[in-house]
């Protein structure tokens, strides 16, 4: 099982390729419906910069024409992580 650190990379790494099936299996059901209303206005990025915050919790800033963070609240269900909260930093 991979850790809270090499999940969040991967995450991040999947929201920069754009990769929505690999995604989906990393939100609950109520952090699903924040992350579709994130998605109304989808992220371009190419590059990104994790920063651990504790307590389960990161920020991740996407980096392209414009940086746009994402808050998150991670929490383990069996044998991977899940995001149970989210919002966009502003």
């Amino acid at each position: 099982m991979a850790d809270l650190q090499e999940t969040l990379q991967r995450h991040a790494q999947d929201v920069v390729k754009g990769n929505t099936s690999a995604l989906m299996g990393d939100f609950t059901p109520a952090a699903l419906t924040k992350a579709m209303t994130l998605a109304t206005n989808p992220i371009r990025a190419t590059s990104f910069e994790v920063k651990d915050l504790g307590n389960n919790e990161a920020e991740i800033t996407y980096v392209g024409d414009t940086n746009r963070t994402v808050w998150s609240k991670w929490e383990q269900n069996g044998e991977k992580w899940q995001i149970v909260d989210l919002a966009e930093r502003t």
